[in-house]
């Protein structure tokens, strides 16, 4: 029903899990949307203007609007969508996680343990997300080559690579995948040239300044 959406931004504020709620003042309407973290990372601060690429979805009780900050994330929702079993909101928890490169490079590596750090998300389900989408996101990342002059490119495949490493790491010291992602995203979007090392540094005094002590796995917080 719409493609994107254009409008000054009102409201963004975290609901539960990895999703967001952001009121864009579309010349005098406002647009109630859901987003990823990822895409709340990536936009602007209250009251300048955006652009939302939207999905529009209808139910028998309701009808919503799931926003992204890019096309290529918007493609990956639908295609995570079309899996049996996967709805807007665990689709959308998927890209609060991990980003459509991470994404789509863990489908096709069959990165089943990266996948399943999105909330809600089990071995089956992720081993499902693989069958299924694999052979989908070949075609898709040949058809935006072609298309739109764009693959996955050496750069992106060392993003991948460091933030995989990052999050091992942080994993391994009991940090929740949330709080991985908010960490790792708030740090890339102020340097996007950072390697692991320097990654893990940021995201711990990051993480430490928000009072966000990892979990030991008896589920006791550390001090």
């Amino acid at each position: 029903m719409f493609a994107y959406i254009k409008g000054i931004i009102q409201e963004k504020d975290a609901m539960s899990g990895v999703l967001t709620r952001l009121v864009l003042d579309c010349h005098g309407f406002g647009m109630d949307i859901q987003i990823s973290q990822h895409t709340a990372a990536m936009l602007p601060e209250i009251g300048q203007e955006a652009q939302i690429y939207t999905v529009f979805t209808i139910k028998e009780t309701e009808c919503l609007i799931f926003g992204f900050a890019s096309p290529d994330e918007k493609e990956l929702f639908i295609l995570l969508t079309s899996v049996s079993g996967i709805g807007p909101k665990l689709a959308l928890g998927l890209l609060g996680t991990l980003s459509s490169n991470q994404l789509s490079e863990a489908i096709l590596e069959e990165n089943d343990k990266l996948i399943t750090q999105a909330p809600g998300v089990g071995a089956k389900v992720a081993r499902r997300i693989i069958l299924e989408l694999k052979n989908k996101i070949e075609d898709w990342q040949n058809k935006n080559a072609v298309e739109m002059k764009y693959s996955i490119s050496p750069a992106a495949k060392k993003e991948f690579t460091i933030d995989n490493e990052a999050r091992g790491v942080l994993e391994s010291l009991g940090y929740s995948p949330s709080e991985i992602n908010h960490a790792l995203s708030t740090i890339k979007k102020q340097n996007k040239e950072i390697d692991t090392e320097s990654l893990v540094r940021e995201s711990l005094r990051l993480l430490g300044s928000s009072n966000m002590a990892p979990v030991k796995p008896n589920n006791e917080r550390i001090v």
